[in-house]
């Protein structure tokens, strides 16, 4: 994904913590070049990569998207119905380490966003 805004909220998050570009490009195993061209939004940038900026910087992922909070009534609605894939889905969130299910979470809410 290359989104300049996305690239502005990493920086922003990374000098908030106190860290240059060298340290969190360190921290996360890429070139100081890599994260420049990120927060610069020249290089594309996977959701991998984001999750552990977010995870190095302590933020949630949706501090970096877009994203609006779905209302828990609808979240609610999924539980009861919906079709296999769903229900599978849902089936299988236990199994979800605690520590990657917000990241889980902001995946979906980011699949959703970007149809709108």
């Amino acid at each position: 994904m290359i989104d300049h805004n996305i690239g502005k909220r990493i920086q922003k998050a990374r000098e908030e913590a106190g860290l240059s570009q060298d340290e969190l490009a360190s921290m996360i195993g890429i070139t100081q070049s890599a994260l420049s061209n990120y927060e610069l939004g020249k290089r594309r940038l996977y959701l991998a990569n984001l999750q552990e900026i977010a995870r190095r910087l302590n933020r949630p992922l949706t501090c970096f998207l877009d994203i609006d909070e779905t209302e828990p009534e609808e979240a609610a609605g999924l539980a009861e119905g919906g079709d296999d894939t769903t229900r599978e889905i849902i089936g299988l969130l236990p199994q979800v380490p605690d520590h990657e299910r917000e990241f889980l979470l902001d995946y979906v809410k980011w699949i959703i966003e970007r149809k709108k």
